[in-house]
């Protein structure tokens, strides 16, 4: 897999969005973000990876970090620009995290923070739901196999 991308805190999130004026320029910030993460290649594109829930397809991997095996590193892609995005800013926060930061990581909290759930459509919102179930979901494996 390539590299792992990089990660940021909810309140340097929360920062970074409000150095934009308005949701044009926080779409544009969306889409970059998602330009700037690597994509997954071909063989992490299987419905195995594949994100249920979305009506865009989302591709979302995960694996123990490289710097510290008790962290996991996620890594995702979609067909869809914007959306691409959306699971940049998980993978950003994410990132670099035990399975109990994970779990214990408040997004709605930080989505709140960004205005994020009002300013996308309820189709969108459900499939970030989705995204951070399956987010959630890896950590609870690894931290499971873990515990073994």
């Amino acid at each position: 897999m390539s590299t792992p991308f990089l990660t940021i805190t909810a309140d340097a999130l929360v920062k970074e969005f409000e150095l934009f004026f308005d949701w044009e320029e926080r779409y544009q910030y969306l889409i970059e973000l998602g330009n700037a993460m690597d994509g997954l290649s071909l063989e992490y594109q299987c419905e195995e990876n594949r994100v249920q829930g979305c009506l865009s397809t989302v591709w979302l991997v995960c694996q123990k970090s490289p710097d510290n095996p008790r962290k996991l590193v996620y890594r995702a892609d979609s067909d869809s620009q914007l959306v691409k995005g959306l699971v940049a800013i998980l993978v950003q926060l994410y990132n670099q995290k035990t399975p109990d930061e994970i779990l214990q990581l408040d997004i709605v909290d930080v989505f709140a923070r960004i205005e994020l759930t009002q300013h996308i459509s309820r189709s969108r919102a459900n499939g970030v739901h989705s995204m951070i179930a399956r987010i959630k979901t890896l950590a609870l494996n690894h931290a499971t196999i873990q515990n073994l």
